[in-house]
């Protein structure tokens, strides 16, 4: 078996899918893609009744994403826009906001638990932060519907869950991660070559074994 190359995990709007593809278009990797085998609608009826939905929705996409992780482990070209670390952040959030029962959150942690012992952990996690006005402005103007129901107060909560992400990611592997924070609350990032080529740059360094494609500015 491989190792998952990158993961880049941050919330919602936060720029994951900016940096996904310029990773993969200008060094190379190859993307798997946050995925949602969701043939039930679960994230929809999720919005319309939490409590009764919040608990199937989770155990599907932790499951979805396991397989995926496994997947995307199978050569050393892979990288992920977003993992099962990330599920486990919603998962926890949505157990605080009493949308999971103490048995059912118990349920999801012994599944978890039971997956993680077959992850191995990939070679760099890129975590991306946003400013919390800047995600709304983002989520407003790409307008999905779903997301905007969601309100103001939902994203909130959920930013305030993502904060801690990397000292969660530390605890799960006792410490020993490879981490690269990237802030992206600045619109302007993908159109300045400066700021691309730097954060470029700082990844190469994490692969000094690789032989990465040339790139014309």
């Amino acid at each position: 078996m491989g190792q998952i190359q990158i993961i880049v995990e941050g919330m919602t709007a936060s720029g994951k899918s900016t940096v996904v593809n310029l990773l993969s278009e200008r060094l190379g990797f190859e993307v798997m893609p946050e995925e949602f085998r969701d043939p039930l609608d679960l994230l929809s009826r999720f919005h319309r009744e939490k409590h009764s939905w919040a608990f199937p929705m989770q155990l599907n996409f932790l499951v979805t994403r396991f397989a995926q992780y496994l997947c995307a482990s199978e050569k050393d070209n892979y990288i992920l826009d977003r993992s099962i670390f990330g599920d486990k952040v919603y998962a926890t959030l949505y157990y605080r906001s009493g949308y999971f029962r103490d048995s059912q959150f118990g349920c999801y942690l012994t599944l978890y638990d039971s997956l993680l012992r077959s992850v191995k952990k990939p070679r760099l996690f890129v975590i991306v932060r946003c400013k919390f006005d800047e995600i709304m402005r983002r989520i407003h103007d790409r307008g999905r519907q779903d997301e905007i129901d969601a309100g103001e107060s939902y994203w909130k909560s959920l930013y305030d869950a993502y904060m801690p992400f990397l000292d969660f990611v530390k605890s799960e592997f006792g410490g020993d991660v490879t981490f690269y924070e990237l802030e992206l609350s600045d619109p302007s990032f993908i159109d300045t070559p400066a700021m691309v080529d730097s954060f470029l740059e700082d990844v190469k360094e994490f692969f000094p074994e690789r032989d990465f494609p040339d790139h014309e500015s």
